[in-house]
Order: structure tokens, then C-alpha cells, then sequence
């Protein structure tokens, strides 16, 4: 079993976004940061468009009440097990 319970992702372009959306899939707890808040509507635009297929893929539904963004890197990355850039 994975200790790794929260993940800190830096960076919520298209590669931050994919990989918010594998780790919300596999039931982590995400905190999210980018300098840019306009990309907090691009994540949940692409977790509502590829819930479907993540939830073929993996077998489970992505648990958007795991998802919390952050206006500080500092916050966002306190008392996380993994960060992702």
C-alpha cells in the first residue's frame, strides 16, 4: 500500500492537469498551484471531460472533493508526501 496520501502538483497546464487528474483518480488528496488562476477553469474543464474514460480505464470515479487549489506555492506544498512539477 502507497504511503503517499496528498500530493502537492506545481503547474496546472496540460501536463499538471493530466497529472491531477491520475493521482485524484487513484484517490490521493491534490493540492494544486500555478501562478496563473485563470488554469483553475481548465482543470475542471478537463476533469469533467475525461471522468468517463477514467473511469473505464481505472475503474473509478475521480473524486473532485480530493482537489483543493492553492493562491500560495508555500500553502499548497505544506504537509504534502510527493510534489509533482
Amino acid at each position: 500500500m502507497s504511503k503517499i496520501k496528498t500530493v502537492g502538483i506545481v503547474g496546472t497546464g496540460v501536463i499538471g492537469t493530466g497529472w491531477i487528474i491520475r493521482n485524484l483518480a487513484h484517490n490521493k488528496i491534490v493540492h494544486a498551484y500555478d501562478q496563473n488562476k485563470n488554469l483553475k477553469n481548465y482543470v475542471l474543464k478537463e476533469i469533467k471531460r475525461t471522468s468517463k474514460s477514467i473511469k473505464k480505464l481505472f475503474r473509478k470515479k475521480i473524486l473532485i472533493k480530493n482537489l483543493k487549489f492553492f493562491n500560495s506555492l508555500e500553502k499548497a506544498l505544506s504537509n504534502v508526501d510527493f510534489v509533482q512539477e
